[in-house]
């Protein structure tokens, strides 16, 4: 099963958002007409979150579990808070990080014998430092950024006892804030999450080498 990078639709929201930030960044440079300003010492977001989950056989197999039941997307939330420490002429560097979390179910299914498959749930929760790099003024920037974490996945029938271990996770994107007030900014941000995999265990399952990928939209604080 192709993983979550290789979907058509990620590509297709990552140009979005390749697009979109070129546009953010560059109209508050141009507006200065050579004014350079300064990026805000510290941001915070606040952002609603679509998350790709896929369908991994080995993942979804592994757990006992049909594929072709297993959420293919999730809805969820990120919170996350940036710090901006250094500029060297258009790149300002920042430090920070989020915590994210997300949750997905595919409903039950009537199969051919009458009886019902149970619902199926995903459950995505992942902490990341990030390092950034951040080009435009402080009235909106665009940014690349990433870091090593932790996250776990799980995946379980609905309403069902279930236990997730952590991995180290490396997570990498870029997105953009435009600030249409003194303290507020529409933000959007497409991050990957490339979990690292997992040997089996007495009580736990293996879990094989994964990325998904993440949509963030919301708002921005300073």
């Amino acid at each position: 099963m192709a993983m979550v990078n290789r979907n058509g639709f990620a590509r297709t929201i990552c140009t979005a958002v390749l697009i979109g930030t070129w546009f953010l960044s560059s109209k508050p440079v141009l507006a200065q007409e050579g004014i350079e300003l300064p990026i805000d010492r510290f941001v915070t977001d606040i952002r609603g979150s679509l998350t790709l989950f896929g369908q991994n056989r080995q993942f979804a197999t592994g757990r006992g579990l049909n594929t072709s039941m297993t959420p293919r997307i999730g809805l969820g939330f990120e919170v996350g808070a940036h710090a901006y420490l250094y500029r060297w002429r258009v790149i300002t560097i920042g430090v920070g990080g989020t915590v994210h979390k997300s949750l997905g179910t595919k409903g039950a299914a009537q199969a051919e014998s009458q009886s019902k498959a149970p619902a199926i749930g995903a459950k995505f929760f992942a902490i990341s430092p990030q390092l950034s790099l951040n080009f435009g003024t402080r009235d909106g920037w665009s940014y690349l950024s990433g870091g090593l974490g932790s996250s776990a996945l799980g995946l379980y029938p609905a309403g069902t006892a279930h236990n997730t271990r952590y991995t180290r996770t490396l997570n990498y994107g870029g997105g953009a804030r435009w600030f249409t007030s003194d303290h507020i900014a529409f933000t959007l941000d497409l991050r990957f999450y490339a979990l690292t995999p997992l040997p089996r265990t007495n009580l736990q399952p293996s879990s094989p080498r994964m990325t998904l990928a993440i949509f963030n939209i919301g708002a921005s604080f300073r």
